[in-house]
């Protein structure tokens, strides 16, 4: 899912064969004659400015044209309000924050992944890659209708996915960089990890009934980052 390093600035190709050499990947090309990164289902991506995010929870720090850092123990982040299928977020763990926060549940867990079709944050799909205690990615929706606010769904609302297919992901150490991509194919939503395909399955009837932006969410960890989403027409 992941461009030509040489096509998207010295950090981000610097990211990309920092990547590969860590990891193995080898980094997908834009088709011929485009300078355009692609998800593996064929939409465009495009790098997000930092500006362009709005956070809802703690703070992006920007940290050049399309990238950003992240040192809040919580942090929510969206991308306008029009949805977009796909996304792609290319980031490297820098260890836990300072001070911690507990979710809702009361679980002290340190994450990062992406947020699908946010209309607020009591309905929205969240791909995560867990770093602690348990790693590996989780896939879930939280569907609450008629409720929008924190204050009003809390935890409640999560239902966890199961996949139909899925493999192993590397374990997130720290100063490695990693990719985790998502997208939404009708019904199905499709995850890699460091451009190699993690999960498949099938969205609940309930992730359908709301719709919204893409966005990211970091719990307890620190991280330098980069969102690219799929390129709308209008844009």
């Amino acid at each position: 899912m992941t461009a030509s390093p040489d096509r998207h600035g010295a950090w981000l190709g610097l990211f990309w064969l920092a990547l590969a050499s860590c990891v193995g990947v080898r980094p997908d090309t834009a088709p011929a004659g485009s300078n355009e990164p692609t998800s593996a289902g064929g939409r465009k991506l495009q790098p997000v400015a930092p500006s362009a995010l709005s956070a809802t929870s703690g703070e992006l720090v920007p940290a050049g044209d399309d990238r950003f850092e992240i040192h809040s123990p919580t942090l929510r982040a969206e991308l306008g309000r029009l949805p977009r299928a796909a996304a792609e977020l290319a980031f490297v763990y820098r260890g836990p924050t300072k001070t911690a926060a507990p979710l809702a549940s009361g679980e002290m867990r340190r994450q990062i992944g992406l947020k699908l079709r946010a209309r607020d944050t009591c309905n929205v799909v969240y791909v995560m890659w867990h770093i602690e205690p348990s790693p590996g990615i989780v896939v879930s929706v939280k569907s609450n209708p008629g409720q929008r606010t924190h204050q009003e769904c809390s935890d409640r609302g999560y239902s966890f996915l199961q996949p139909r297919s899925s493999d192993p992901v590397p374990r997130v150490q720290i100063d490695e960089p990693h990719v985790l991509s998502a997208e939404i194919r009708g019904r199905d939503l499709w995850v890699t990890t460091d451009g190699q395909p993690s999960w498949v399955g099938e969205l609940p009837a309930a992730a359908f009934e709301f719709d919204g932006p893409v966005g990211l969410r970091a719990d307890n960890g620190e991280f330098s980052a980069q969102l690219r989403a799929e390129k709308l027409a209008q844009e």
